[in-house]
């Protein structure tokens, strides 16, 4: 069954600190580190479009020490990005609110997109302050503002005014850490997509669980609501 696009919801960070008796700041710092193992993974499994779950507009609800030093992750992972983004021919997109981060990190985000926008590898999509609801709603008011039409509007019309108008619908989503929910993740996007929930908490995922993962989504028959 075709693979092309799988989507993540990397989550078990901090329980997984605790769970090595580490302050949970190193938990974020050993999930910052796995995404690229698993970029490169991506890579290696042909697959053409990776979206992960990397800041949710939920998150800022979090202690203002946590998220100090989740914006300094942010900030170092964004440099690293810059470094490696041409060498490894990779496309990197952000969606969400990005309206809310300090002009250092929006001047990044616009780099690194400017930057990769002609490279021909692996679309990867880093989701920041990025909520389900926020980008329906945010569908919503494009469509009041800019589409004068008074007719009934398709789905397929609808998608063009989401935030991943551009890519096709996840054909898999992963979400490690044992929580089974999408947490505000894609909803729009999501709804034929199969998912997989992982109780292995995500600095633990790797290439293996990755392969495992994708022989799992082989075996299935995909169904639209039509099929028995």
């Amino acid at each position: 069954m075709k693979l092309d696009h799988i989507a993540i919801i990397m989550d078990g960070n901090r329980r997984w600190a605790i769970a090595n008796k580490l302050p949970s700041y190193e938990g974020h710092k050993k999930g910052a580190e796995n995404l690229w193992n698993i970029i490169n993974d991506i890579q290696e499994f042909k697959l053409k479009f990776l979206t992960v779950f990397v800041f949710s507009t939920e998150n800022w609800k979090r202690s203002k020490r946590e998220i100090s030093f989740l914006m300094s992750l942010l900030n170092q992972f964004l440099d690293q990005t810059i470094s490696k983004i041409n060498e490894n021919n990779f496309r990197v997109r952000f969606i969400g609110d990005l309206s809310a981060f300090e002009e250092k990190i929006k001047n990044k985000i616009e780099i690194i997109q400017n930057n990769s926008q002609l490279n021909q590898g692996v679309v990867i999509t880093l989701a920041l302050n990025y909520g389900g609801r926020l980008d329906i709603i945010s569908a919503i008011n494009k469509i009041l503002i800019y589409d004068k039409n008074s007719k009934p509007i398709s789905e397929k019309d609808f998608k063009k005014y989401t935030l991943n108008k551009d890519l096709p619908d996840p054909d898999l989503l992963i979400r490690t850490g044992g929580e089974i929910r999408l947490s505000n993740f894609l909803l729009w996007d999501l709804a034929y997509t199969e998912l997989m929930f992982l109780p292995q908490m995500w600095p633990d995922f790797d290439k293996l669980i990755l392969e495992n993962c994708i022989l799992d989504y082989s075996k299935r028959k995909r169904k639209y609501g039509g099929d028995n």
